[in-house]
């Protein structure tokens, strides 16, 4: 089990997985006593959960990813809490229980997940294969006109999603995903396609 300090931390480093810091930086954007920091990092650096780059510290997205899903589960739990994404909250749901296949992940990303009063919400949702863009977007456009959101929707195949990792230079939408999203289902499955897409 985690310490309420581990859990922090590492949502810390799910919501910027290629980002590197250093154990001060990490204690300064938690606004963490700086000895609680290095206790709690300790345990997370033994079960590889974070890994040393050089001097900094990066996610280690490769490995563990049923914890780091949990972590991502426990940020997305929090965020749609806050009275003003309830209904956000609640298109999500309604996402997850209508869309007609089991295999995927959905996320939102950019302003929306740092912004109270975003411009626009980003949706982001990966299926396994491309023949199957099509249905997904009628579904997906079903459930979102019954809403009043402001909403950017996206759906990428596996095959998509790969080939943008494999860039890691190109501004592409996934590798800005990466350092600024919130996933709200298929955790587990979005760092397995992290893991196989950036080699």
């Amino acid at each position: 089990m985690y310490t309420k300090t581990q859990i922090k931390i590492m949502q810390l480093f799910v919501s910027q997985i290629t980002k590197r810091f250093s154990l001060r930086k990490v204690g300064k954007e938690l606004n963490m006593h700086q000895t609680l920091t290095y206790r709690a990092s300790k345990f997370l650096l033994e079960d590889k959960l974070i890994v040393q780059d050089d001097e900094k510290y990066i996610l280690n997205y490769k490995k563990n990813h049923q914890e780091l899903a949990y972590f991502e589960h426990l940020r997305s739990k929090n965020f749609f809490n806050k009275p003003n994404n309830k209904t956000l909250a609640i298109f999500i749901e309604d996402i997850i229980e209508k869309f007609p296949y089991g295999y995927f992940t959905l996320l939102i990303f950019g302003s929306a997940t740092k912004n109270k009063k975003p411009r626009d919400i980003d949706v982001l949702l990966i299926i396994e294969k491309t023949k199957d863009i099509e249905t997904a977007e009628k579904v997906l456009y079903n459930i979102s006109r019954n809403y009043t959101l402001n909403l950017h929707t996206i759906i990428l195949s596996f095959e998509s999603v790969f080939e943008m990792l494999g860039l890691r230079e190109d501004n592409n939408i996934m590798n800005q995903v990466l350092n600024n999203h919130l996933i709200c289902y298929g955790g587990e499955l979005f760092f397995r396609l992290i893991k196989k897409g950036r080699k």
